[in-house]
């Protein structure tokens, strides 16, 4: 039998992916939450509700989606609304299980950094913010949150 060969990233992927339930409503981040949301709907929990950001409700992306924002998410989805009400009418509402993020890094009290590494002014790498992240924490029932493994850490 051939040795299986994985990265510590597909490994930690497929780990977030087992900690998702059938039925759960889980407003997707981006990289690798992406990625463990469409495995746990592909796999184990195919009634997932995923939303979107960009203000996909119920996507039921043909592929796997490049961004938050990918034209494949609207088909089959079960509404496309504004980002006001995905973050008014479903997540502050209570709607929302788990909120499943992405952070370049994090520390020992659980803030996460998505604006910059390194002086703020000169920057060694300059984040995407923080898309909603403090409103998704603040009101799913449930939180995730992945960081790059390290060997893909940033400097």
């Amino acid at each position: 039998m051939p040795e299986l060969t994985y990265s510590s990233a597909e490994l930690m992927i497929i780990n977030a992916a087992r900690l998702l339930r059938d039925g759960d409503v889980v407003f997707v981040g981006v990289g690798q939450p992406n990625l463990a949301c469409n495995l746990a709907k592909r796999t184990h929990a195919p009634n997932l509700v995923m939303i979107y950001e960009a203000g996909v409700i119920g996507a039921e992306p043909a592929r796997l989606p490049l961004s938050i924002g990918d034209p494949t998410l609207v088909s089959g989805s079960l509404s496309v609304v504004s980002m006001y009400d995905i973050f008014s009418n479903y997540l502050q509402r209570g709607n929302v299980d788990v909120g499943f993020m992405g952070g370049a890094q994090i520390d020992k009290y659980g803030n996460i950094n998505a604006t910059v590494i390194g002086d703020y002014a000169h920057p060694k790498v300059r984040l995407p913010g923080s898309g909603g992240s403090q409103e998704i924490a603040a009101w799913a029932k449930r939180r995730y949150i992945m960081t790059p493994p390290p060997e893909a850490a940033l400097p």
